[in-house]
């Protein structure tokens, strides 16, 4: 993302020396490349949270939420604020708490600690991420005012291409908290710079600027906002449409926004001036046309990254490479979308884009289990140059139909309407996510309990927390949805972008309610193709056949995977007791050890040496791969979500296997 352009040049005590603004430019340029590679950063590190911090995706979507949320409210604000007290005031205060935030994050605790910390570090880049361009025109003037922005929006693209890369290489040679530590030397480099070469004797403040700050629009905005995601997250899943309190935030975020459009309609220097949009039906419909098209954009910021890790068993390294890829696109064809939207209607060019990025979006459709990464270069292309035909033309629409005296709110309308339309998208599709996870979930153990006695029914209750929501199958199907929702939310981009097309809010909730309509009978359809087998078919698979033997489960009654042959000696149905039940499958089924899975345990002196209670404190903790203690390389699980006595049975299992084989 890039900052809002200023309608005026701040002051400055003195000129910088040559050396000087040359380190002022490469601070911004660095800050700009850290912004956006967080962006490009998290997508890929979400499967990686939910799993290491046991939570679930309408816990973990508040940690890219919160941050917008934060980051989006005070950020017009803050760049009112810097007019009076300093814009590289501002730029030194944001990126020391963007940074202290970002580095606490690498060792946050759960994720209630996490999303705390990521709503600083949204705050933080709201003070910052304003004042970069300001900051910029500053130092080269407004006669090369193009130029600094070309440089700004170079920083951001190179975030976006190389980021997904870097983040793919962290998490598969270590896990999600290196994406934040690995940051730490560039936030210690820009913190350092940004001291260094702005220093504290020029502030660089707005001559003439007003001290009157609309600190109550910025509280609506953020309240409002808060409420609208918590609602959108929360109230579809887990029953919570029976809370009242999720009701209670929900109807309070809506009352905000009344609030806000209320209290910038009466204020006199508004955050965001409502008749922008009551003055000129063309910019009401190409924001409405760019604050969809980042609403259709969790698509492939957040549900396609998941589903080719998860599903279909990508390397991170590969995912953030095609993700690299789109990008790479997209920045090469914006140039070439701003010189044709100077030769052409923008509005054609602008619809163009939403149209030829729409037909990506339905080629991932074809995805299955089986795709690999040439299958989904073609869509992924696709997507790319379709988002780079249309924001340019976009862009143009906007600042054209702004009338002069308002160009530089509108500049900051811009940041407004992208990371709110993308929160809402990102809260729709998020909680879409978990409601299939939920309603799949529920439909298969009822229909296996219906079915089952309750001893295979416990045996398929184990069998689904092992992770049955997570099958490959069920996340493709997701995607699938999700591709539908999001071409629909894509589809008010396009119509609000074609030319001489009247859209009255009648008309705009209309097209909005019919393309809901079409995205929910897709859906429909593919349910019925894909998992319709679920209630009759998943229980089924679970069930013993005539002759007592066990047939194999096929999550959802769909098509899985061939199942890998197990070597005839590695069968553990004859093991006994506790040891049997959770250490037999890698060590054998009288803990004689097993090739390639776990090592024998009869002549273990690390067993031997140890009684129950020290290996109860082991069995609990376990043991990484690459601890120093590891003799063979390979991990042990924990075993802490056993109960005590559990625990001490099973150790006393395998003492009693030790003893008996000495």
């Amino acid at each position: 993302m890039t900052a809002a352009p200023a309608s005026a040049v701040p002051t400055a005590d003195a000129p910088l020396s040559a050396g000087r603004a040359l380190a002022v430019m490469s601070v911004l340029l660095l800050a700009t490349a850290m912004a956006s590679l967080d962006s490009s950063f998290m997508p890929l590190a979400f499967a990686d949270m939910i799993d290491d911090l046991d939570s679930s995706t309408n816990q973990i979507v508040w940690v890219a939420l919160g941050y917008l949320v934060a980051a989006t409210g005070p950020m017009l604000l803050a760049a009112r604020v810097a007019d009076v007290f300093g814009h590289a005031r501002l730029f030194q205060a944001g990126t020391l708490v963007y940074s202290l935030a970002m580095t606490a994050c690498a060792w946050a605790p759960d994720v209630a600690g996490l999303i705390m910390l990521r709503l600083v570090q949204g705050f933080g880049m709201a003070l910052f991420l304003p004042t970069t361009f300001t900051i910029a025109t500053h130092i080269f003037g407004p006669e090369r005012r193009g130029r600094a922005l070309g440089w700004l929006q170079a920083a951001n693209a190179l975030g976006f291409i190389f980021g997904p890369i870097f983040a793919g290489w962290l998490l598969d040679a270590y896990d999600w908290r290196a994406t934040f530590s690995s940051r730490i030397p560039l936030a210690i480099l820009i913190i350092v710079l940004a001291f260094a070469s702005l220093g504290l004797r020029q502030p660089m403040t707005l001559a003439g600027a007003s001290r009157r700050f609309d600190i109550a629009g910025a509280l609506y905005l953020t309240l409002a906002m808060s409420g609208i995601l918590y609602g959108c997250t929360q109230l579809p899943v887990d029953q919570n449409w029976r809370d009242p309190w999720s009701w209670l935030v929900f109807g309070a975020g809506i009352l905000f926004t009344m609030l806000f459009i209320r209290h910038e309609r009466r204020t006199p220097e508004p955050l965001i001036d409502p008749e922008l949009f009551a003055r000129s039906a063309e910019f009401t419909r190409a924001a409405i046309a760019f604050a969809a098209m980042f609403a259709s954009l969790p698509l492939t910021l957040f549900v396609l990254p998941i589903v080719l890790i998860n599903a279909l068993e990508m390397r991170a390294w590969d995912v953030g490479m095609l993700m690299a890829i789109s990008a790479l696109c997209t920045t090469l064809m914006s140039p070439v979308s701003g010189w044709a939207a100077d030769r052409f209607p923008a509005g054609i060019m602008s619809s163009a884009g939403a149209l030829v990025r729409g037909i990506g979006y339905l080629l991932l459709l074809a995805v299955t289990i089986d795709t690999g990464m040439a299958g989904l270069l073609p869509a992924l292309i696709i997507i790319g140059i379709g988002t780079g035909l249309f924001f340019s033309p976009n862009s143009a629409l906007l600042m054209a139909h702004a009338p002069p005296e308002r160009v530089g709110m509108v500049s900051g309308l811009f940041g407004t309407l992208r990371q709110s339309g993308y929160a809402l998208g990102f809260a729709l599709i998020a909680s879409l996510f978990a409601v299939i996870q939920q309603n799949f979930e529920l439909g298969w153990v009822r229909s296996s309990l219906l079915r089952l006695g309750a001893t295979e029914a416990g045996r398929l209750a184990a069998v689904f927390q092992a992770g049955g929501i997570w099958s490959p199958e069920l996340l493709v199907f997701i995607l699938q949805v999700t591709v539908l929702a999001c071409t629909a939310i894509l589809g008010l981009s396009l119509l609000n972008s074609l030319p001489r097309l009247r859209l009255p809010w009648q008309r705009q909730l209309s097209a909005a309610a019919l393309l809901a309509g079409m995205a929910l009978a897709g859906g429909w359809l593919l349910g019925l193709q894909a998992p319709s087998g679920m209630a009759s078919t998943s229980a089924a698979a679970a069930a013993p056949d005539a002759h007592g033997a066990d047939m194999p489960v096929a999550p959802f009654g769909m098509a899985s995977r061939m199942a890998v042959a197990v070597a005839p000696d590695a069968a553990t149905a004859a093991a006994p007791g506790l040891f049997g039940q959770y250490c037999a499958g890698c060590h054998g089924d009288r803990g004689q050890g097993l090739p390639g899975l776990g090592v024998g345990l009869l002549h273990s002196a690390f067993v031997r040496e140890r009684d129950v209670a020290g290996l109860v404190a082991f069995l609990r903790t376990g043991r990484e791969a690459g601890s120093p203690a590891s003799s063979t390389g390979r991990a042990m699980p924990a075993f802490d979500w056993l109960d005590a006595e559990t625990l001490g049975k099973l150790a006393g299992e395998l003492k009693e296997e030790i003893a008996a084989a000495r």
